[in-house]
C-alpha cells in the first residue's frame, strides 16, 4: 500500500501543472480509494490497540493473582502480549503514513483545481465570491421565514 501511494503521488505530481477533466476525475477516484483504505486501517488499528491493552491487563492481573512467580508458567501469555504490542506499533506507524500522505493528496487536489481554472481562464477568487453571495442569500431567505 505504501509503495502504491508513493507511486501515485509521484505520478500525479508530474501531471499537476497541466490537468484536464479526465485527470481530475481519476484523481478524485484514487483519493476516494485511499480515504477508504485509511478508514479501514483506522478501525483495524483501533481493534489491535484495544486487543493489546486487554491482553496486557489480563497478563498483569494473572501475574498479580498468582502466588508463584515461575517465569515459564506465564511465558505463552507474555509472548502473545509482546507480539500484540509489536503489531500495534506497526499499525500505528502504517496509519500515520497513510494519514500524512492522504493529507498531501488534498494539497495536490487543490493545485489541480487551481491549475485547471487558470488553464480555462477562471479566477478562483471571483468564483468564491459568487458562491459566498449565494450562500448568504440562502441564509437570508431562511432567516426571513
Amino acid at each position: 500500500m505504501e509503495k502504491r501511494l508513493k507511486d501515485y503521488e509521484k505520478f500525479i505530481n508530474g501531471k499537476v501543472d497541466n490537468p484536464d477533466e479526465k485527470l481530475i476525475e481519476f484523481h478524485r477516484e484514487m483519493l476516494r480509494n485511499f480515504q477508504h483504505e485509511r478508514m479501514v486501517h483506522l478501525f483495524i488499528m483501533l481493534f489491535f490497540i484495544l486487543l493489546t491493552l486487554g491482553l496486557t491487563i489480563i497478563y498483569v492481573l494473572m501475574m498479580m493473582s498468582s502466588r508463584t512467580y515461575y517465569f515459564f508458567e506465564f511465558l505463552p501469555m507474555l509472548v502473545a502480549t509482546i507480539l500484540m504490542w509489536v503489531l500495534s506499533i506497526c499499525y500505528v506507524r502504517h496509519y500515520y503514513f497513510l494519514e500524512n500522505h492522504v493529507q498531501g493528496l488534498y494539497d495536490i487536489s487543490r493545485k489541480l483545481y487551481e491549475n485547471s481554472y487558470k488553464k480555462n481562464g477562471i479566477d478562483l477568487k471571483e468564483v468564491g465570491k459568487k458562491i459566498m453571495k449565494k450562500v448568504e442569500k440562502s441564509f437570508n431567505r431562511k432567516e426571513k421565514k
